[in-house]
């Protein structure tokens, strides 16, 4: 009996990982806004070492041996250990606590004594798989000095592999019977919300990669091409409706904005349209739905704040940071909403 009340526990692992597994992107961003995401040049070390007390003198010498390894800072910039730390960490948290945890998981699903849906333990393959992913990505975002493109798709990948987790978390919980049937939908709810629900997270996705490039993008200089202030830098750009896009970082950071105002559009004509559909046959939907729409209006005003509090000394990079993390838990309650949807087609529920 205590063999088999553990077991059911099990079905925990996952969210623990969807927990850390954004503990790592909140510190992936605060390495970017300390613009430290140079710091280690090396990779799975750091400066030919493990520990991330590395001197400037070690820094120095560890240079002259690598030249190849000097990164877009140039050869006499020196990191702090407080940057060199945040990378370390960065990384220690993804070899050191998730990947056992991971792989705990995939064992423990593997050797369960209860009979789980196949989904279960295929996903805690893919899982496994993405991590590994993860951690590849992660060696040539290092590999190509942070460039704005790998950044981008580091940051997606972390996505989805929270994304594999929540999915897993909700077929174990619902082969264990741990979740009440009302948060799913009937297949006459699906048939009307699905492919609009998908289309919504799939634009907040692009809106986000997009977001990460800028962010990235000439190491994020490219955040001041439409000038800083009140109406001068935001809403408009270099105080006009029309900007100069000869001048660099006005392209992406204009479609940043652009993209943005139509994904925002059509979101609140989705959630208006879900809501009337859902709110009374299944909240906890018409829910995530409302809070993440709230997220992406109050991202929004975070985005343009970033651009308004700016000054001669820079950008307020706390804002960046965010900006990014309410950008993604935005994108998250959509995610949420859709795994809803796809577990109840995995368990479908007959109409009322």
């Amino acid at each position: 009996m205590g063999d088999e009340d553990n077991t059911n526990y099990h079905y925990f692992i996952p969210l623990v990982i969807v927990f850390l597994s954004i503990l790592v992107v909140a510190t992936g961003g605060f390495i970017r806004i300390n613009d430290a995401g140079e710091s280690c040049p090396d990779w799975p070390k750091c400066f030919g070492s493990w520990s991330f007390d590395i001197s400037e003198s070690e820094q120095e010498a560890y240079w002259e041996e690598n030249p190849e390894e000097i990164d877009s800072r140039g050869i006499n910039h020196r990191y702090t250990t407080f940057e060199i730390f945040t990378e370390w960490f960065h990384r220690l948290l993804v070899a050191v606590v998730l990947l056992p945890i991971c792989v705990y998981n995939l064992i423990k699903v593997k050797n369960s004594k209860i009979e789980l849906n196949p989904k279960v333990h295929l996903m805690s393959v893919v899982v496994f798989l993405l991590l590994i992913t993860q951690a590849i990505a992660g060696a040539i975002t290092v590999m190509f000095d942070n460039a704005d493109w790998s950044v981008s798709v580091h940051l997606t990948l972390a996505l989805l592999f929270i994304s594999a987790s929540l999915y897993q978390y909700l077929l174990w919980a619902k082969d264990l019977g741990k979740l009440p049937n009302s948060i799913f939908v009937t297949k006459e709810i699906i048939s009307k919300i699905k492919f609009l629900l998908n289309l919504m997270t799939s634009f907040l996705f692009l809106l986000l990669f997009i977001g990460a490039w800028l962010a990235t993008s000439e190491g994020g200089h490219f955040a001041a091409a439409c000038s800083i202030g009140w109406m001068e830098g935001w809403p408009l750009c270099q105080g006009k409706l029309i900007p100069d896009f000869q001048i660099d970082g006005t392209k992406i950071q204009m479609m940043h904005r652009i993209v943005a105002m139509f994904v925002g559009i059509f979101l609140f004509y989705g959630v208006y349209k879900i809501n009337n559909i859902c709110k009374e046959k299944t909240p906890l939907i018409s829910k995530l739905l409302l809070i993440g729409l709230c997220l992406v209006i109050l991202n929004g005003i975070i985005g343009g704040s970033y651009v308004i509090f700016a000054d001669s000394q820079g950008f307020p990079e706390y804002l960046s940071l965010l900006h990014l993390m309410c950008g993604s838990l935005s994108l998250l309650c959509f995610i949420i909403a859709v795994l809803i949807v796809k577990v109840s087609e995995d368990y479908p529920m007959e109409d009322e």
